[in-house]
């Protein structure tokens, strides 16, 4: 059976006709080399203003420019994941060492704002976001059940895992952490001057909460196995 081949884009044929082109090759290194992200915010606003005509064509374009950087970062994957684990580590850690740490600390804040927009919008009433953010509960709620309803078929092994899981973690340093973190709980909810009292045992409680979800995860474990 002959397998479906697309046939080559013009961005693909064009690439090819620049690396076989070795003064075209050298241009686009040298390009490559020198990118900087200040610019991109300036690229961006030409792109979106600059020309009306140009903008509305690039928003008609935006799906099939999504599904193309999908269908790339899909194939990034599936080439990345033939390589050798030892050069795939070296390349991804070289790669993330060079990602700027600040720059992407800030997409959740501008995509969440975004996201809020679309999904609950500005100046809605108290009632009109709350059937926003319901509907949208119930839309990620759906999605966990169908993901959750493959756990019936293999929930024995999931089962062992989990269980040998829980005794191959490093139960002495989640007690450390939990000590810390149950430590500074405390010292946060008590008032600025005083060793006790106040909302300390609140914190202390919630912390304690958190130890015993742990047990009852493996509560959990123990009955689905059985």
């Amino acid at each position: 059976m002959q397998e479906n081949v697309a046939n080559p884009g013009l961005s693909e044929r064009i690439l090819k006709e620049v690396i076989a082109t070795p003064a075209l090759k050298e241009l686009i290194l040298l390009q490559m080399k020198d990118i900087k992200a200040e610019t991109a915010p300036g690229l961006v606003k030409t792109l979106l203003w600059g020309d009306p005509g140009i903008s509305m064509s690039l928003f008609g374009a935006l799906p099939d420019a999504v599904n193309w950087l999908l269908e790339l970062l899909l194939e990034l994957g599936r080439q990345l994941n033939g390589l050798p684990e030892l050069l795939l580590k070296d390349i991804l850690g070289q790669v993330g060492l060079g990602i700027d740490g600040d720059r992407l600390k800030q997409l959740p804040e501008v995509y969440g704002q975004l996201a809020r927009r679309l999904l609950i919008g500005e100046d809605k009433t108290p009632e009109e976001a709350r059937a926003a953010v319901i509907a949208a509960c119930n839309s990620a709620l759906s999605g966990l059940d169908r993901v959750t309803a493959r756990l019936e078929n293999n929930r024995a092994d999931i089962a062992r895992s989990l269980a040998q899981g829980m005794k191959e973690i490093d139960k002495a340093s989640l007690a450390r952490s939990l000590r810390r973190v149950g430590q500074l709980a405390v010292a946060t909810a008590r008032p600025s001057g005083k060793k006790g009292g106040g909302k300390a045992p609140k914190a202390a409680l919630a912390v304690a909460g958190g130890a015993v979800s742990l047990v009852a995860l493996r509560v959990v474990i123990k009955r689905v196995r059985g």
